[in-house]
């Protein structure tokens, strides 16, 4: 990627370098995350990355990639490599025209929370809409996973209180485990949104399809939603997106067809200080579990950073997942999942630092009769090696 993209950058006017390293060691109570036979394991892994930001007065690129080679001290055979590659940026086409893309690949095992995770986050580049973070709690079957995400979006700014922006999004997920099903999301949507009197509210309307294909069915979401958003304070923001849906699900190895009515919500609340940050959201809406079939998943997620001192850094983070196969009422849940992690990184100098994490996920699963309690503990201590350099 860095011999493709360098001869185009040659004249750029700002260019960040950083390769990084990280060693990780981890202890994990249920490696395979069972309901039964738990199996314990000390794992390490040594992760190289690469990070190459570039910056002008038109064009802004952002770039991260790392792998992860993993072992496992007690059983050979979950050693691994996972990859992370992630490519995004923003070109001002004209002064009213912009255009933002996204591209990531990731290749890992399910049932996780990764040390990329831990790694991002606590570096503040990971954003709380990330779609990797929707997969957590519809997976049900420890396997290999490869995924590719793509989003492309255009921003016009019709009037000085008033734009309009259309964006598409792409997502392909591939199962190595039979038991688990592949599948592919399009996503279309169109949004107009204008300000109002004083600045500090944002108020307007989008129209959204979705389309999910896999080898147990086709599933189409329609779908219109009011948007707003409101500044509280220069810190304190919050963006809210509620609507409701029609979907279609045609079978294919039966003649079936189910129909739903549903309601959507994107919820986030934001406060950024000084020396903190704070994300609290709640979404709602269709999904594809790792079976193939379509479910309600309603979300509840946060995150928190804090600022100690000039070299301690607290960071808080978890998930709350509520699927539903039918429905949208209690009666019909099918999976509670939730899971929270806390992390401490002290920077011995302004590159190197040391992390110590834990995270606790437990799954309550009512489609079955017994053992419904998964239930798992992982400690992480990671070290980080980072070597800037800036053009």
């Amino acid at each position: 990627m860095l011999g493709f993209f360098w001869p185009p950058f040659s004249g750029a006017q700002k260019i960040t370098y950083k390769p990084q390293l990280y060693f990780s060691g981890e202890y994990d109570d249920n490696v395979e995350y069972s309901n039964t036979d738990k199996e314990d394991s000390f794992i390490f892994n040594i992760s190289p990355a690469m990070e190459l930001n570039y910056g002008s007065e038109l064009f802004d690129l952002y770039s991260f990639a790392i792998v992860r080679f993993i072992r496992n001290l007690s059983e050979s055979d979950f050693d691994r490599e996972d990859y992370y590659i992630d490519l995004s940026g923003t070109y001002r086409m004209t002064q009213r025209l912009q255009f933002r893309g996204k591209l990531n690949y990731f290749q890992d095992k399910t049932l996780e929370w990764r040390t990329i995770d831990l790694i991002q986050t606590g570096s503040g580049k990971l954003p709380i809409d990330d779609p990797r973070k929707i997969e957590r709690g519809i997976e049900s079957v420890w396997s290999d996973r490869k995924t590719y995400n793509a989003f492309g979006s255009f921003g016009y700014q019709l009037t000085e209180l008033s734009n309009m922006n259309a964006g598409y999004g792409y997502s392909k997920t591939e199962y190595d485990s039979e038991n688990n099903t592949d599948f592919e999301v399009n996503d279309v949507y169109l949004a107009y949104m204008r300000d109002l009197a004083g600045q500090k509210n944002q108020i307007g309307a989008r129209m959204s399809y979705n389309q999910r294909t896999s080898d147990i069915s086709d599933i189409d979401s329609y779908g219109p939603g009011v948007v707003w958003s409101h500044s509280f304070t220069e810190n304190v923001s919050l963006y809210t997106d509620l609507g409701f849906r029609y979907t279609e699900e045609n079978f294919k190895n039966v003649d079936q067809k189910n129909d739903d009515w549903g309601v959507t919500a994107d919820i986030r609340l934001r406060r950024l200080g000084e020396t903190n940050v704070m994300d609290i959201g709640f979404s709602q809406n269709i999904q594809t579990a790792s079976d193939g079939g379509a479910v309600n998943v309603s979300r509840l997620y946060w995150s928190s950073g804090h600022t100690l001192s000039e070299r301690f850094f607290f960071g808080l983070g978890g998930d709350c997942f509520i699927t539903r196969e039918d429905g949208d009422s209690l009666s019909d849940i099918e999976t509670v999942y939730v899971g929270i992690s806390p992390s401490l990184k002290y920077w011995l100098t302004e590159n190197y630092a040391v992390s110590l994490a834990y995270n606790y996920t437990l799954e309550h699963n009512r489609s079955v009769e017994d053992n419904r309690n998964t239930e798992r503990n992982r400690v992480w201590i990671v070290f980080e090696f980072g070597f800037p350099k800036e053009w």
